[in-house]
């Protein structure tokens, strides 16, 4: 994942092998930017990024991993609709769900994996407004390997 991120070229939207472009406004740049801050004071491991370069022109942000935090954390709790990623570790599918199932957010979910049944039996677990299976925002769609995406 860090070596994905590191490759992202971010700037204007329009230009050739541009990925990321800046967030739209400045209440939503302002919300992202609060997070960071709230990912330093805590002392969050960062795996990536973690800066925001107040002097780049534009509402752009740095993509950011975070590597596990906090369970409580407004990076954990909150959606950021911003490029900052937390990696939380798991030891039990059940520890999974309930994690999932227990934020006040849930607009979608996605499951990555190579078993339908596993991913069949998970997503109906998830209590979310949509849940993708090896995708995300895809609408009426469910991916696998070696069997392509479905339709609905």
């Amino acid at each position: 994942m860090i070596a994905h991120v590191k490759a992202l070229q971010m700037g204007d939207g329009f230009t050739d092998g541009v990925f990321l472009g800046p967030v739209q406004n400045s209440m939503q740049y302002e919300k992202v930017s609060s997070l960071f801050d709230d990912i330093e004071k805590s002392g969050q491991k960062v795996a990536i990024g973690g800066k925001i370069d107040k002097n780049s022109g534009g509402y752009y942000i740095t993509p950011t991993i975070i590597d596990n935090p906090d369970e409580n954390s407004r990076i954990v709790q909150e959606e950021p609709f911003g490029p900052i990623l937390p990696i939380l570790k798991w030891s039990t599918e059940e520890e999974v769900i309930e994690r999932a199932n227990s934020t006040e957010m849930g607009l979608g979910a996605s499951v990555w994996t190579s078993s339908v049944e596993e991913a069949e039996r998970i997503s109906r677990q998830l209590e979310a407004g949509s849940v993708w299976t090896n995708g995300h925002l895809v609408s009426g769609q469910s991916c696998m390997p070696r069997q392509g995406c479905q339709q609905w």
